[in-house]
């Protein structure tokens, strides 16, 4: 059932498609990144406030019209951005994301205020401003991860500037991910398509091991603890990959299992597991489709919600309720049509607006209105 929807619009020469979404650590709202509209944060719908403890909607609920509570304006091409762990809307010290954006280092956003706090200032060979390729948080959220073309540059959450710990990597760092018992090592996803395990009290040791197995760069990586096994397991996706890699972390020589969706394109397409009993695996597709695995009894559903390019996928971390999003660049060959276009546009005097989906949608995937009603 849908529960809200927020558009963008489009024109040949703005294309405002989205780049993934991810909910705050407390719920309250949702951060996605819009190419050429900076970053938006957009607050849950207050009526689903009521459904933390009923767990169930009215039947007849209209679709919510969402709007940005706080707008980060075009600053450059967003790379990546993550929200402080422990960001808490009571709290309003600890409501902030990290971004990093082209030709940036990375900045550190208030979520109430949309203003600039402070930067993290990594440099390159020549001491000129590097931007981060990916960026996260510890676990403890006291140290930042950034990954660059040719380090991973740790800096202290409390200590903003240009003051960090560097670790020479061989590979350009596109992704990362931690298991949450262990913040002495990392794992990060490359632009090669391998994924390297890092221990950082030994950095001059290299990578601990190295998994293969996808035949593009790796965009996305997720640690879960599944029911079925007492170690972690990870999954990793890739870009022009139609494969989510499955990799049980006791036994890494080659994948557990895979999963197929559709990504035909460079473009990150995120996926995402169930915040508490990690039964559930989700991930959109270039086809707008989005894919649903039960991991306990290898079921597959898959729907299409999309008109577009499902390129976000990100579960609330405690209702049910999930966010998608859409759009993706699209090539036009204007010489067949330049002159229309321009005829139309000088006397317009305006874009010429084309019909692309760009959208952040709500999606309730709870006990539904009917079971409540025969209830």
């Amino acid at each position: 059932v849908e529960l809200g929807r927020r558009l963008w619009d489009s024109s040949l020469e703005k294309q405002h498609y989205t780049k993934g979404c991810l909910w705050s650590p407390d719920g309250t709202c949702i951060l996605t990144a819009v190419h050429l509209d900076g970053m938006h944060v957009i607050e849950l719908p207050n009526d689903l406030y009521n459904t933390f403890s009923t767990q169930t909607i009215p039947s007849k609920r209209s679709v919510s019209t969402l709007t940005s509570a706080v707008h980060v304006k075009e600053g450059g091409t967003v790379y990546d951005y993550a929200w402080y762990p422990f960001m808490n809307s009571s709290a309003p010290e600890t409501c902030c994301w990290l971004a990093s954006r082209q030709h940036e280092p990375i900045h550190m956003w208030d979520a109430f205020t949309g203003e600039l706090r402070c930067s993290y200032r990594g440099y390159d060979s020549v001491d000129e401003v590097e931007s981060a390729i990916a960026i996260t948080f510890s676990n403890d959220g006291e140290k930042i991860f950034g990954g660059y073309k040719k380090s991973i540059k740790i800096f202290d959450t409390k200590v903003p500037g240009r003051d960090l710990n560097s670790i020479a990597v061989k590979q350009a760092i596109s992704c990362f991910a931690l298991t949450t018992d262990n913040d002495r090592t990392v794992t990060t996803g490359s632009w090669q398509g391998l994924i390297n395990h890092y221990d950082l009290r030994a950095p001059k040791l290299g990578p601990l091991f190295t998994l293969g197995g996808h035949t593009g760069g790796i965009t996305w990586l997720r640690y879960a603890a599944l029911s079925e096994s007492d170690s972690w397991t990870l999954f990793s996706g890739a870009r022009k990959d139609n494969k989510i890699l499955e990799w049980d972390m006791r036994n890494y020589t080659e994948p557990v299992r895979d999963f197929t969706r559709n990504v035909a394109t460079n473009q990150r397409i995120y996926f995402d597991l169930s915040p508490q009993e990690k039964r559930w695996l989700v991930s959109g597709g270039t086809d707008g489709n989005i894919h649903i695995w039960d991991l306990e009894n290898n079921v597959e559903e898959v729907l299409k919600i999309h008109g577009d390019c499902c390129n976000g996928v990100n579960f609330h971390p405690s209702l049910p309720i999930i966010a998608t999003s859409s759009g993706q660049h699209h090539f036009v060959d204007t010489s067949e049509c330049e002159t229309s276009l321009e005829s139309k546009k000088a006397a317009q005097n305006e874009d010429i607006t084309v019909e692309y989906e760009n959208t952040l949608r709500l999606w309730w995937i709870g006990k539904s209105p009917v079971d409540q009603e025969l209830n």
